[in-house]
Parts: structure tokens; C-alpha cells; sequence
């Protein structure tokens, strides 16, 4: 499997089950003794997060030079996905549209945020191991000459 689609899936995931306790958490508070866990709910959030990844990861084969642009196009995607599927699955006669717009910049940010810093940890990473490779390297061509 390749990486992109193994990071959409791990994405996925980590999303949905993000939004499902966020969404647990909010209607606790609103609506005590509410049962949240209904198989219909549950598989609607993750529906609506399938959909979101694939179109996060078509909206990264097209490059902007203006990262707030990007951010920005990714955000109102998200939050047009989850009001889409807000009416079609009835989620507002719980949650209200600014809870979800808000939901959505939430995860949004706090993933985006979490997955570009262990990307860039990760480069960060490679790029040290291959500078002390180049610096063994030119040590041991120094000894030699």
C-alpha cells in the first residue's frame, strides 16, 4: 500500500474517532442521558470523514505558493462536507451548524498541526543522518590524504 493511502486511512481514523468523542463530549453536556452510540451516527461521522481525506488528498495534488490559501480551501471543505452531511444525516436537531463549522476548524488545525510536526521531524531527522553520514565520510577521506 502505498504511503499516501496508508496516511489517508490512518487519517481517517484518527478523525472520526476525534470527532465522535468531541461530538460525545458536546451533546453529555447538552443533552444528558442522550445515547450517542447509535451504529447509524457513528458510521454517518465516519462517512463524512471518508469523504473529507479524499478530497484533502486531491486538494494536495494541487500546490499553492500561499500556504493560508491551501489552509484555508482545506477548512472550507471540511466544514461544506460535514454541513452537507449535517442534512442529509440530521445531525443539526442535536448539534447546531456553528458547533460543526467550529468541529471542523478544531480538527482541522490540532491534525494538521500534530501531522506536519512529525513530518517535519521526520525530514528534520533524515536530513541530520545524512549530514553525519557526509561528515564520517569526508573524515575518513581527511585521514587518508
Amino acid at each position: 500500500m502505498g504511503d499516501d493511502i496508508k496516511r489517508t486511512i490512518t487519517n481517517t481514523l484518527a478523525t472520526t474517532a476525534l470527532a465522535v468523542i468531541v461530538l460525545a463530549l458536546i451533546v453529555r453536556i447538552q443533552f444528558a442521558g442522550y445515547d450517542l452510540y447509535f451504529a447509524y451516527t457513528v458510521l454517518s461521522i465516519f462517512g463524512a470523514n471518508i469523504v473529507i481525506h479524499m478530497g484533502l488528498l486531491l486538494t494536495k495534488k494541487f500546490e499553492s505558493k500561499y500556504l493560508a490559501l491551501e489552509i484555508l480551501v482545506d477548512m472550507v471543505y471540511t466544514t461544506v462536507v460535514l454541513i452537507v452531511f449535517g442534512l442529509i444525516f440530521e445531525w443539526f436537531s442535536v448539534t447546531p451548524v456553528w458547533v460543526l463549522g467550529a468541529m471542523a476548524v478544531l480538527i482541522y488545525l490540532v491534525v494538521s498541526l500534530c501531522l506536519n510536526m512529525a513530518r517535519i521531524r521526520k525530514e528534520a531527522d533524515t536530513i541530520n543522518n545524512l549530514l553525519k553520514k557526509r561528515d564520517r565520510k569526508q573524515a575518513i577521506i581527511g585521514t587518508k590524504g
